[in-house]
C-alpha cells in the first residue's frame, strides 16, 4: 500500500473500523502487560499495509476518572495547543472544522496539521483527519489518519504520514484505580527518501532491529506523560 494519504470521505469511513481495532488491541495488551507505572512497547507487522504498528501501553497510578475525558479532549485538540507539557517535540499546528455528521461511534471529526521535531534536521508535518469517540463510559479513542486536505501548510513543510490503526486510547480501570494510555503509531516512514523507497528504508531498519531510537521515543513519551499527570495530580493542578 503506497497511498499514504486518503481522501476526507475515505478517512471518515475508516475511522469506526480503526476505533474497533484499537479497542481490541488495547484490551489484549492490558491482559499481557499488568505492570503499573512502567511502559511496554510492542511491534506488529501489518501485511496489508506493508508496514509496522507500534503499540505502547502504560497504566498510570494516582489518577481519577475525570482525567480520562480531560486527556482525551487534549489529544483531540492537540493541533490547537501552543505546546504539550509531556512532549517537547511538538511544535504546534492548526485545525479546522469539517461539516460532516459523525456516527458509528464517532462523536467529532476535525482536520488538522501538527508539526514535530523528530531530530531529522527539519520538522515533519502530519496532516490528518482526527476523530474522537467514546466506545463506553470508561474508554476514549482518538484516531488520526493522513489525508490529502486540511488547513494550508507552510511552503517549507515536509509531510510524514500515518495509516490506520493510529492514535490514542485511554481507559479508566475503576477496580485498580489506574488510567491506561495506549499510544498506537502506524507510520510507514519519516520522509527521508522519496515515495516507496522511504518505506523500504524504514522496514529494513525495523526488520534488522535498528529501531532503538524509535522505541526510545515511545518509551520516553509514555514516562513523561506519567510524570506530568502524577505531578499535576499531586499539586492539585487539574
Amino acid at each position: 500500500m503506497d497511498a499514504w494519504e486518503c481522501s476526507l470521505d475515505e478517512a471518515v469511513a475508516e475511522a469506526p473500523q480503526s476505533f474497533r481495532a484499537m479497542h481490541t488491541m488495547a484490551q489484549a495488551m492490558q491482559q499481557r502487560h499488568r505492570e503499573i507505572d512502567r511502559c511496554r512497547t510492542e511491534r506488529q507487522w501489518l501485511s496489508g499495509l506493508k508496514s509496522h504498528v507500534y503499540h505502547t501501553h502504560i497504566a498510570i497510578s494516582g489518577q481519577h476518572e475525570g482525567t480520562l475525558t480531560r486527556l482525551a479532549e487534549l489529544f483531540y485538540h492537540t493541533a490547537s495547543q501552543p505546546a504539550l507539557p509531556w512532549y517537547p517535540a511538538f511544535l504546534g499546528g492548526q485545525s479546522e472544522a469539517v461539516s460532516i455528521v459523525p456516527g458509528d461511534g464517532v462523536e467529532q471529526h476535525q482536520l488538522c496539521w501538527a508539526t514535530f521535531d523528530l531530530g531529522l534536521g527539519q520538522p515533519r508535518y502530519y496532516r490528518q483527519l482526527v476523530s474522537l469517540g467514546y466506545p463506553d463510559a470508561a474508554t476514549a479513542v482518538v484516531v488520526a489518519r493522513s489525508v490529502d486536505c486540511g488547513p494550508v501548510l507552510p511552503d517549507s513543510a515536509i509531510l510524514a504520514y500515518t495509516l490506520n490503526p493510529n492514535g490514542e486510547l485511554l481507559h479508566w480501570d475503576a477496580a485498580r484505580q489506574l488510567l491506561h494510555w495506549h499510544h498506537i503509531c502506524c507510520t510507514p516512514g519519516a520522509s527521508l527518501l522519496p515515495g516507496r523507497l522511504d518505506r523500504y528504508l524504514m522496514n529494513a531498519l525495523r526488520f534488522c532491529a535498528l529501531d532503538r531510537a524509535e522505541r526510545r521515543t515511545y518509551r520516553e513519551e509514555a514516562e513523561s506523560m506519567r510524570d506530568w499527570l502524577q505531578a499535576s495530580t499531586n499539586c492539585g493542578c487539574e
